[in-house]
């Protein structure tokens, strides 16, 4: 649930794939003719209220009950033909990683630095990397 949490909040790149419109269609009551070059904003469909509660918080325990593989509120490697293909490798080796970490390490706050981590974000088109390191 923490990696997908960590997925949704900073997707591995922003844009997905783009997408060639075989056909004229209307989304979101916008005309788009046939030939269209779309692309999917992963970061922007993560962080939209209408699907997530309170979406800019980290709240792991939202995919407790989520089990919606059909659904295109969540797509961190895109979906379809067009996903990325390395989606499985990435989410096992970042599990082990993760697991290693929780096993060999003892992890606790620091009691005399009450300061929040910083997770403010800088800009670039692929990986959101932050602001400040």
């Amino acid at each position: 649930w923490i990696i997908n949490e960590t997925l949704r909040l900073f997707p591995p790149t922003t844009l997905l794939l783009p997408h060639y419109s075989s056909q004229d269609c209307t989304i979101g009551g916008y005309h788009v003719p046939k030939g269209t070059i779309l692309f999917v904003n992963a970061w922007a469909l993560h962080r939209d209220p209408t699907p997530w509660e309170e979406p800019t918080k980290f709240k792991p325990e939202r995919f407790e009950k989520e089990r919606d593989q059909g659904s295109f509120k969540y797509m961190p490697f895109g979906v379809g033909r067009r996903s990325c293909p390395g989606n499985n490798l990435a989410l096992r080796n970042v599990t082990l990683a993760l697991a290693a970490l929780i096993q060999c390490f003892d992890w606790e706050m620091d009691e005399s630095d009450q300061r929040m981590v910083d997770l403010t974000e800088g800009e670039g088109p692929v990986v959101m990397h932050k602001d400040k390191p």
